[in-house]
């Protein structure tokens, strides 16, 4: 997964960054951060609280049961698998017209949440998880700066997610799936071995006796 964290930690980015934005303001990937979001809704908006609180439970149930249902799946499915609820999240935000509004967005972070955990699933075993900043964040804080590509890349897609989305709301979750179908691509494409030069070596030579 090494030759895609930048890819997918965009992707993983942007997807929340949509959710957040423009379905419910609530994210697809991070439970925690839906509970907190609770709490200070609870504290702050109490007339909003059955809203927030129904689309965070949403999301972290969704995330929580389709992380379970994946965990004995290979990588490269949960890739796959995620790719496919991404297509069927554009064509859902399609359907809405580029604008999901009330009951609509429910379907829609549902399946932004199912794809963001398959997406933790397929990095549950990695050195580098590419969904959430605490696993890389503690590497940093060790000296482990070679881990820390999702630090830059997830604030990055969250970015792009509102620059693109405000100007060309059309796109949707569109460069999420490109950019998780390129990672399916540079997946199945065989890492290419280094080549081992043989060495030649010079053995000395028996000295002539006369």
């Amino acid at each position: 997964m090494r030759r895609t964290v930048w890819i997918l930690a965009l992707a993983a980015g942007y997807v929340d960054g949509l959710t957040l934005l423009y379905l419910g303001g609530v994210f697809a990937g991070v439970p925690t951060g839906n509970l907190l979001l609770t709490g200070i809704t609870a504290a702050t908006d109490p007339h909003h609280l059955t809203e927030t609180t129904t689309r965070a439970a949403l999301a972290v149930a969704v995330y929580a049961t389709t992380v379970t249902a994946a965990r004995n799946q290979p990588p490269g499915r949960c890739l796959v698998a995620e790719l496919a609820a991404l297509c069927t999240l554009t064509g859902g935000w399609v359907a809405t017209h580029h604008d999901p509004h009330g009951p609509a967005q429910l379907p829609l972070l549902t399946l932004a949440a199912i794809a963001l955990a398959l997406h933790a699933a397929a990095h549950r075993d990695t050195d580098t998880p590419t969904g959430h900043l605490t696993g890389p964040l503690l590497r940093a804080a060790k000296g482990r700066l070679r881990d820390t590509a999702p630090l830059t890349a997830i604030p990055a897609g969250a970015a792009a997610a509102a620059l693109l989305l405000d100007h060309t709301p059309w796109l949707g979750p569109l460069p999420a799936v490109a950019l998780v179908a390129a990672a399916v691509v540079i997946q199945a494409i065989p890492p290419r071995r280094p080549t081992n030069r043989t060495r030649t070596t010079h053995q000395p030579q028996p000295a002539h006796t006369p």
